[in-house]
């Protein structure tokens, strides 16, 4: 998640990460109206999936809109996870397999490889969507370490394999430590979604689980005005005091020492 090494980068067709296009198998609000959108979101299930290509357009719907102030943040969270029900996966990837991907160098830590996403108009040119798009390729062993966010949402959908999801929710912050408090602990299987903001689950913690995994992500950054893009800060969750009501003081540390610790096994 951390990008400074990341500089190096070449362009790559998803064989250059062991895929292909028949290579993938197959919320909090009850219901809201989006009319900025022009579109209305039932709390039933759907009965027709939603092409690819509409359900790509939608994100950035919903990234415009966040970034314009006129959703919330947990307003975002809940279609996300809603829009994740109307998307298979496979049709997802071939829609990638048309994309202009760019592979990013290795990084020097136990992170997954990066690739980044920019999907096509019919013309051939780079959609503008108002968000980045991007595949994170896990080996068994890479992990990423449990690190909280400013100024940025975040979804994850499972598209490979497996993961095991840990969140916790910032409560606050203290000099060189977060005050966190436990959400979830799963596995999050193909076709699942995990997403953060400021106020639900803005720590996660991914390991894949029994093999190679993969997750295709929507970042949206930027999101409070006149502050940077984003922030991402690394924790140490397992070496923090317990407090009161389930809390924890959560020392901040570098990403380096977040992935000595933080392997595959923990």
């Amino acid at each position: 998640m951390h990008e400074a090494d990341w500089d190096r980068a070449q362009p790559a067709g998803l064989g250059a990460f062991g895929l292909d296009r028949r290579g993938f198998a197959g919320a909090g609000l009850a219901a809201f109206t989006l009319a900025l959108l022009g579109r209305e979101v039932a709390a039933a299930a759907p009965q027709k999936r939603m092409a690819a290509r509409d359900w790509i357009e939608r994100q950035g719907e919903l990234a415009r809109a966040l970034k314009g102030g006129q959703i919330a943040p947990l307003q975002w969270m809940a279609e996300a996870e809603r829009l994740a029900g109307e998307i298979e996966v496979a049709e997802l990837m071939a829609e990638v397999g048309r994309s202009q991907i760019t592979q990013q160098a290795l990084p020097p830590t136990n992170d997954p490889r990066k690739s980044s996403i920019r999907f096509l108009d019919a013309e051939g040119a780079p959609r503008k969507l108002g968000y980045g798009a991007a595949l994170f390729a896990f080996e068994p062993h890479n992990v990423i370490t449990p690190h909280g966010h400013r100024h940025m949402v975040s979804s994850h959908l499972v598209v490979e394999g497996a993961f095991r999801v840990r969140n916790f929710d910032r409560l606050e912050d203290e000099e060189g430590a977060m005050i966190i408090r436990p959400t979830r602990d799963y596995i999050a299987a193909i076709g699942q979604l995990s997403a953060m903001t400021p106020d639900r689950d803005n720590i996660h913690w991914f390991v894949p689980s029994g093999g190679k995994a993969m997750t295709f992500d929507v970042i949206i950054s930027g999101i409070d005005p006149g502050e940077a893009d984003y922030d991402i800060e690394a924790i140490d969750p397992l070496g923090g005091t317990m407090l009161a009501d389930g809390k924890i003081r959560a020392p901040k540390i570098g990403f380096e020492a977040a992935s000595d610790k933080y392997t595959a096994a923990v």
